[in-house]
């Protein structure tokens, strides 16, 4: 629109991103303009020495977390990957998924910078969701233009990146695809032919899914919806709905405070849930809920947490229903101290507390826990993205019901 004076250098892909996380929908024509801004700065300046390296990785890396994917973008990209190309930079591998239009919101770098955004945004309680929710009532019909598909289910979906990605499948790289671990990997799923729904408290993080989404195709978005809302009034829904819900996932749920036997909170962040039985996502109703929804359609719950007292306390509530069982792991967790000690590292404080209250307590080793990723890999959320890169251990189990 100001053909770049007004937006010189890196600042096209700030005000993309910004307005991305802004929740603006539709409007694709401002998001275009604005990537060819981008690329007339990168043709203009990008050859410069001044015009450092880090500069061109901020501004693919930003533009793609906005979620926009048009000709243009891959145009942007391309030019993005001859310039590192010609100052010399090393990561020859980046250089290519640029070049070859193989990058984009599944990618490494985009994720870190949602993650560090949804990583500051504030926990919102149950008790404060009626500020910020809206009640919803379903009628599938007005949510997809196919009711007859299966459904994939992400609870506490965040920014919802895991489902925008999944939902667009076909356009992913195939070194990205699932990994061959367990059960869900032998399950077939076309994630193509599925509808997708995502359910968060907090409206900011669902602005900004909603706003991807309706910047995309029409086939997409009559496939994916995402709503803010309590979990367990979606989860009262899902009955109701025509065909197979193929998979739940709730990934990386706030944890509750950890105590020790003394009742002496060992967490500084007054945000978490006070206990597992106070504000924690996970209540005994929930499992209820979905112990009845997987014995109904005969679907999955993938659940991944980064604190093993949560993991083993989620998978005892889950198994307690008496309707669940752990799907045995193909690469499972042999000694999940070995995992936390690789590569230098070491166990996290929270588990060390964990440890010294609960001398003889359950660990998440066994093949009920799998030591590789159970989603495809462009099915990743931010926060699993950014635990491998910190060299956080993740604990991942598959669930289904008892036939």
């Amino acid at each position: 629109m100001t053909l770049g004076s007004d937006l010189r250098g890196r600042t096209s892909a700030d005000a993309a991103f910004q307005l991305a996380l802004s929740g603006v929908k539709q409007h694709a024509h401002i998001f275009e303009a604005i990537i060819k801004i981008g690329t007339h700065e990168l043709m203009r300046t990008g050859g410069r020495s001044s015009f450092k390296s880090k500069y061109i990785l901020q501004m693919v890396e930003k533009f793609a977390a906005s979620g926009v994917v048009t000709v243009s973008m891959f145009e942007l990209y391309d030019k993005a990957g001859e310039c590192l190309e010609r100052k010399g930079f090393p990561d020859e591998e980046l250089i290519a998924s640029l070049r070859n239009g193989s990058f984009g919101l599944h990618s490494d770098r985009p994720l870190l910078w949602l993650w560090r955004f949804s990583a500051r945004q504030k926990k919102i309680a149950l008790d404060d969701s009626s500020k910020t929710c809206n009640r919803i009532d379903v009628s599938w019909n007005d949510y997809f233009a196919d009711t007859a598909k299966g459904l994939v289910v992400d609870i506490g979906c965040g920014l919802g990146v895991s489902l925008l990605n999944l939902s667009a499948a076909s356009s992913q790289p195939k070194h990205v695809g699932v990994m061959e671990s367990t059960d869900l990997a032998n399950m077939n799923m076309k994630w193509d032919e599925n509808n997708y729904v995502g359910v968060d408290l907090n409206s900011k993080l669902i602005n900004y899914a909603q706003g991807v989404i309706s910047r995309r195709d029409e086939a997409c978005q009559k496939r994916v919806e995402f709503v803010c809302c309590p979990a367990l009034e979606l989860l009262s829904y899902l009955k109701s709905y025509p065909g197979k819900i193929e998979l739940l996932t709730i990934n990386f749920p706030s944890p509750f405070r950890l105590h020790t036997v003394n009742g002496l909170n060992l967490n500084g962040n007054s945000q978490l849930p006070q206990s597992y039985k106070d504000g924690f996502m996970i209540t005994d109703e929930m499992a209820i809920q979905i112990a009845h929804i997987l014995h109904k359609s005969m679907g999955v719950l993938v659940f991944q947490t980064k604190c093993e007292d949560v993991a083993v306390y989620t998978k005892n509530l889950l198994l307690g229903t008496g309707s669940l069982e752990c799907v045995p792991c193909i690469v499972p967790v042999l000694d999940v101290n070995e995992r936390y000690y690789d590569n230098g590292g070491s166990a996290p404080k929270r588990v060390q507390e964990w440890l010294k209250c609960n001398l003889d307590t359950e660990r998440a080793e066994g093949e009920c826990w799998s030591s590789i990723p159970l989603m495809p890999l462009f099915g990743r959320p931010e926060t699993e993205v950014s635990c491998e890169f910190q060299n956080t251990v993740v604990h991942r189990c598959l669930f289904r019901s008892i036939h």
